[in-house]
């Protein structure tokens, strides 16, 4: 990069620095030379090309050539420049900590996503929501901060690195609502657990069993192997403790997941970057500590990424415990398609929000039911069904008003728009529970619910949230239980199933599963409402 006869410009020395670049290595030669001339001329990226012919002082030029030499030597751009960009975040980064990568940025909309089906409902203000394991530079907990408005513990063993961390939510004011802390993982063994030993770190800082809704953590996956085959902008620069994770890459995994569920309160969720090839291992650790399922998710390349763990059972509330803010959480989750767990008259329940595809996709997922079984709608009352399914007629609605609220499912003719599998493309299951802490319930949530018994497809139901298996409930962001001063227990019978349409043309309705009430005493129930009707 000599001087030669005519002056340089900032577009001859783009031309001309890209190539040299792409000779020594560089995988984004042109970007790299673009962000290190901006660099050493005080601009923005943009201001060069608006610039292009400028010429250059030989001290501009000299300073340039120091950071290009840098990076001809592998230095990443990023600790030349002191900073990294993640998500909606500028970074200080140094070599103290790892640059964060786009993959991580994908854990993150993963974790946003779960937030918004499994909201923090009725946490104490200043609770973490989230605790972010090794947290380097702070890229997922400050995200997690700014994005989602949560409190986050993050958590790391280098002073360096939390250092680094503290001065990014220092510069972001972040500070009120990140909390960082020196810990080994989550700081203590799972030796420690099972002796009930108490490490220096546990004592100064661990976090208590059951305590948080989320981990999550970028963990290091590398095989030590494998280290020495790193391109070298990332094996000689970058921490070593940052990327090694034992002679398989599944140390720090061992350690962290079983770490992980005994902190989680029942229902929360583990969420892991990992490796290549390493998303079915990990899931085998998960389920080997405890965790009730494990979902995969891939990244923008098709790759196994990110792994999540839920761990068995539920939060839960009665329904006096949740505010307008806390039911208009519960209604933004549900809209988001997450299933809770709600009381009926006659069973324990499993609920979806009726118009969302992804709820009613987690609801038979949960249940492992058939999908040739369609499910019937949960309504706050006959009206609320009216309201609904404006395409009802005369005698069904009379009927409806005079049974419910009752242990009934009635089938009716529909062509109301709902998602797959609630009911069928011209009828619908409908139910108003003669229960009145649930109906009160679905008035103030304004959402009817897909709903079916909460056990597995062929099983017993239960009749109250203490005899749902806990694995079933970490299907749920949430579950209501009834106060315990309720006098209508539920009776742990199935409602009866009453087939409606065939009273459109006349005829008599069809019992398609006798339940809570006999088959004969429904019929004459509704002969008598149709004759008084006609």
């Amino acid at each position: 990069m000599g001087q030669g006869a005519e002056r340089w410009t900032i577009g001859r020395l783009l031309e001309t620095v890209t190539p040299y670049l792409r000779g020594k290595g560089s995988l984004s030669p042109r970007l790299d030379a673009e962000l290190l001339l901006a660099a050493a001329l005080g601009l923005e990226r943009i201001d060069l090309y608006t610039q292009y012919d400028r010429p250059l002082e030989t001290a501009e030029v000299a300073a340039y050539r120091a950071l290009i030499a840098r990076r001809a030597a592998h230095e990443p751009v990023a600790y030349i420049l002191g900073r990294a960009y993640f998500r909606r975040l500028c970074l200080e980064v140094s070599p103290a900590v790892l640059i964060p990568r786009p993959e991580t940025e994908e854990l993150v909309e993963v974790a946003l996503e779960v937030l918004r089906r499994r909201p923090p409902l009725g946490r104490p203000a200043a609770t973490p929501v989230a605790v972010d394991v090794g947290t380097g530079s702070g890229a997922i907990a400050l995200s997690l901060a700014l994005e989602a408005g949560i409190p986050v513990l993050a958590t790391d063993r280098s002073l360096e690195a939390l250092a680094v961390a503290g001065r990014n939510a220092e510069r972001l004011g972040l500070t009120e609502l990140v909390e960082f802390r020196q810990l080994d993982l989550l700081g203590w063994s799972p030796a420690e657990a099972e002796e009930g030993g108490c490490s220096e770190d546990r004592k100064e800082g661990a976090l208590l069993p059951e305590s948080v809704p989320l981990v999550i953590s970028n963990p290091p996956y590398v095989a030590t192997p494998d280290i020495a085959n790193l391109a070298p902008d990332i094996r000689d620069f970058e921490p070593l403790t940052a990327l090694d994770g034992g002679p398989d890459g599944m140390e720090v995994f061992r350690r962290l997941v079983s770490q992980a569920f005994r902190v989680l309160a029942p229902g929360g969720v583990l969420l892991l970057e990992v490796g290549d090839g390493q998303a079915t291992a990990v899931a085998e650790l998960a389920k080997r500590a405890g965790f009730a399922f494990t979902v995969v998710h891939k990244d923008l390349s098709r790759k196994e990424r990110v792994l999540e763990a839920v761990k068995p059972g539920v939060l839960f509330f009665t329904p006096d415990q949740l505010d307008a803010v806390a039911m208009g959480a519960l209604r933004q989750a549900l809209t988001a398609g997450a299933v809770i767990g709600v009381p009926t008259d006659t069973v324990y329940g499993l609920a979806a929000a009726w118009d969302s595809a992804q709820g009613v996709r987690r609801l038979f997922e949960a249940k492992g039911r058939p999908p040739e079984q369609p499910i019937a709608v949960l309504f706050a009352s006959p009206g609320a069904v009216k309201a609904s399914l404006p395409d009802l007629g005369a005698k069904m609605l009379a009927v409806l008003e005079a049974l419910l609220p009752g242990p009934y499912t009635f089938v009716v003719p529909t062509t109301v728009p709902r998602p797959p599998h609630v009911g069928t493309a011209d009828s619908l299951g409908i139910r108003v529970p003669d229960h009145p802490q649930l109906l009160g319930f679905l008035q103030a949530l304004g959402i009817p619910l897909a709903a079916t018994s909460a056990n597995l497809s062929g099983l017993p139901p239960a009749a109250s949230l203490a005899e749902v298996d806990p694995t079933l409930l970490a299907h749920c962001s949430a579950a209501i239980a009834p106060p315990l001063a309720e006098t209508a227990a539920p009776i742990g019978v199935a409602s009866t199933v009453v087939d409606l349409r065939p009273l459109s043309e006349g005829g008599t309705p069809v019992i398609l599963r006798e339940g809570a009430v006999a088959a004969a005493e429904a019929l004459a129930r509704i002969r008598k409402i149709t004759l008084a009707g006609a």
